[in-house]
């Protein structure tokens, strides 16, 4: 009889405790993000991180044409460059298409651009290297066209510099090796492992 009562009496001091017990838990799982405790605005649980809503578009930007001016004269054996199509290619004279050899950079959208994105970024980058004296040498490997029929090239600069050599050492390109066009291919990788390491360009962390 005695157990009974006593029984009795515990039973709502019980059920206090697991109703704060389950609260506690139903809290615990709200914060950290677990389904089914918070849904996100589209529909997706959210996975602990705080997000309420689907992650922000980038702003895109209708892309411009990367023209450049004339240089004020050009060099024998030099050639104008009128046009940066992207970090990896460029038009020089009279509409030629070039593509430098052993370098590769993000892909660059033909109608609207983000303008934080790598590719992008990394055209301006070469731009901007080709602004005060838009006019290069071209110097060729085993093929001189490729499948496109772009001139493929190693471009030099008035002061001496190779531009796909800056573009790499600058962490805006990956290496690519396409045989037999391989000549630099070996300073390229190191270029590119020390861009990386240093956290350069596309690879800034």
């Amino acid at each position: 009889m005695r157990a009974n009562r006593m029984g009795r009496l515990n039973t709502p001091a019980v059920a206090a405790l697991l109703l704060a017990g389950v609260a506690g838990l139903g809290f615990w799982l709200w914060h950290s993000g677990l389904p089914p405790f918070r849904l996100r605005q589209d529909g997706i649980y959210a996975t602990g991180n705080g997000a309420r809503g689907p992650a922000p578009s980038p702003a895109l930007v209708d892309r411009p044409r990367l023209e450049l001016p004339a240089p004020a004269r050009v060099m024998p054996g030099y050639v104008r460059v009128t046009r940066v199509v992207d970090g990896d290619t460029i038009i020089v004279g009279d509409k030629e298409r070039v593509r430098l050899i052993g370098i590769d950079t993000d892909e660059v959208p033909e109608d609207r651009v983000d303008p934080n994105s790598p590719g992008w970024r990394a055209a301006l980058f070469v731009q901007d290297i080709l602004r005060p004296d838009p006019q290069v040498k071209l110097q060729y490997d085993k093929e001189r066209k490729d499948k496109y029929e772009r001139t493929l090239a190693y471009v030099m600069l008035t002061d001496g510099r190779m531009l796909n050599e800056i573009i790499i050492k600058e962490g805006w390109a990956r290496t690519i090796k396409i045989e037999p066009n391989t000549r630099y291919a070996g300073r390229f990788a190191e270029l590119e492992l020390e861009a990386r390491d240093a956290g350069l360009g596309r690879w800034a962390r």
